[in-house]
């Protein structure tokens, strides 16, 4: 992540009440600070997150509860029914996470969200999938990406991502867990197709929503302009919030349930 990145989330930190504790360092993730050993090293979205040796700290950070991001607090609070626990409670979050990152600047949360990380995380349900992982940006810049084939073993970092996520799924194939994987990528799918594209055409477009043809899940790469500000969905889109969720989110009260803390997401 640029210096530009880090600056803009300390300055939102800072703008929005969060207080970190001046022994704490938030650097580039590329930068490896040598004062530092790398035993006390953490990642915090794609920075680094760094203690200073033998510190004793009674708190680390301050974080209020109006920096949280949440079905409850986010822009489409109204249009979303919070979901207290379980999948649905993945899935409610990964729709307000969506829109507020489909908003861009205009998200009071911009200067978080956009230090975390821009391609699709790498958790189970998403191995192998092409889809679901063509938000990568490992690859940017890389003109032979464009004309990779995965199954002919080309070697760019995407597709030999998606590659090796099809190899961990044929071992599983025999397990449990597979099972319990095609269950969370129907429900994902279906909730796109279900809840994602309606919630979001209604509050960019309210007077077409009612008319617009809805996008079947069997058509997972198709996107939908939203005709706002230049906003764009896609399945792979969500996918990419739904693996932000999944990989950083936990419970914070009653009130918020599942969120996003910005800083405590380590």
């Amino acid at each position: 992540m640029s210096n530009d990145r880090t600056s803009t989330l300390l300055a939102w930190c800072n703008d929005n009440g969060i207080i970190i504790d001046p022994r704490i360092q938030v650097v580039d993730n590329d930068v490896e600070p040598s004062s530092f050993p790398e035993e006390l090293a953490g990642f915090l979205n794609d920075i680094k997150f760094t203690l200073t040796p033998n510190a004793h700290l009674p708190s680390v950070v301050y974080i209020p509860k109006t920096a949280i991001l949440s079905v409850r607090s986010s822009f489409l609070s109204s249009q979303i029914e919070p979901v207290p626990y379980g999948h649905g409670a993945h899935l409610s979050l990964a729709l307000a996470l969506y829109g507020e990152l489909l908003r861009g600047p205009e998200s009071r949360w911009y200067g978080y969200l956009q230090s975390l990380p821009r391609e699709t995380v790498d958790i189970a349900v998403f191995w192998g999938d092409s889809v679901a992982n063509s938000t990568s940006n490992k690859d940017s810049g890389d003109a032979s990406h464009a004309t990779c084939n995965v199954c002919q073993g080309d070697t760019c970092a995407s597709c030999k991502q998606i590659r090796d996520g099809r190899n961990a799924m044929a071992w599983l194939q025999v397990t449990e867990a597979i099972k319990e994987l095609n269950d969370l990528m129907h429900d994902i799918h279906q909730y796109y197709a279900d809840v994602v594209v309606p919630t979001l055409r209604a509050v960019s477009s309210p007077s077409q929503a009612k008319s617009a043809s809805p996008i079947p899940s069997e058509e997972p790469g198709a996107k939908v302009d939203l005709g706002f500000k230049g906003m764009e969905m896609s399945l792979s889109g969500f996918c990419h919030a739904y693996s932000l969720v999944s990989s950083r989110a936990f419970w914070v009260d009653a009130f918020h349930g599942l969120s996003m803390v910005p800083i405590a997401d380590v």
